[in-house]
């Protein structure tokens, strides 16, 4: 005998097959929105680095949105957090290194990002060894000559002093200078001891006050202290506004 197929064990078919459609279904859809999100997070850095470089930048930086979704962000004109990293601001002789910086709290007033403030910025800009190693033989005069193709090599003697250990063409010895901040984001460098150098090789370099490249965003340093990487200083600004 041949069983038919109620129309219950038929629906019972096809409800596995409807129910794995809408999952498919609603997993393309949001596929789709997850990558319309990234895709316009995209959009948005690029524009706002452009934005920022506008600010005081010599280089594009590279710029990363925070926060997930974008959309939601971008529909309110309201951005949580925005990391911004730039690197190689001249100013003179002096160079910053690298620019870390983390904006807070910033509004657009306009889907073009032509114009907002920012709330609060914060970070780092460091000046590596490397950097002011290059920055101080521009000063040395004479005894540039005495150095030879070794150049000036930079290690840190403490929180506020480097050093640096020197064999010249007719001696060799060592060197330690503080570094300390001044208004207008400025630092002094200052010969604080040297050994086995004699003091008139090191006249050009026992007293220096380095203007530091303008900063972008209205940055101020607060405080700089010196590491391994070379000498740091905290940087932060509020209410900052940007664009036209």
């Amino acid at each position: 005998m041949t069983r038919t197929a109620s129309p219950g064990m038929r629906g019972g078919r096809s409800g596995p097959h409807r129910a794995r459609f809408w999952i498919l279904f609603l997993a393309a859809i949001l596929a789709i929105l997850v990558g319309l999100d990234f895709a316009a997070r995209s959009v948005a850095e690029n524009v706002l680095a452009n934005k920022i470089q506008q600010q005081g930048l010599q280089h594009r930086p590279d710029v990363t949105i925070e926060g997930f979704p974008f959309l939601t962000q971008l529909a309110s004109r309201n951005f949580q957090q925005v990391n911004i990293n730039a690197s190689n601001q001249v100013e003179g002789s002096v160079t910053i290194t690298k620019i870390n910086g983390t904006a807070r709290n910033i509004h657009v007033n306009s889907f073009a990002f032509s114009s907002g403030t920012i709330g609060k910025v914060s970070g780092s800009a460091l000046i590596s060894f490397g950097s002011l190693a290059n920055t101080l033989v521009h000063q040395v005069g004479p005894l540039g000559s005495l150095l030879g193709g070794a150049g000036l090599k930079l290690e840190p003697a403490g929180p506020t002093k480097v050093r640096a250990r020197l064999n010249l063409l007719v001696t060799s010895g060592s060197a330690t200078w503080s570094v300390t901040q001044l208004s207008g984001n400025r630092l002094r460098v200052q010969l604080v001891s040297s050994n086995g150098l004699p003091t008139s090789l090191l006249g050009s370099i026992q007293n220096i006050v380095l203007q530091i490249p303008k900063l972008p965003l209205g940055l101020t340093i607060t405080s700089v202290r010196v590491t391994p990487a070379g000498v740091v200083g905290k940087v932060s600004s509020r209410n900052v506004p940007f664009g036209s």
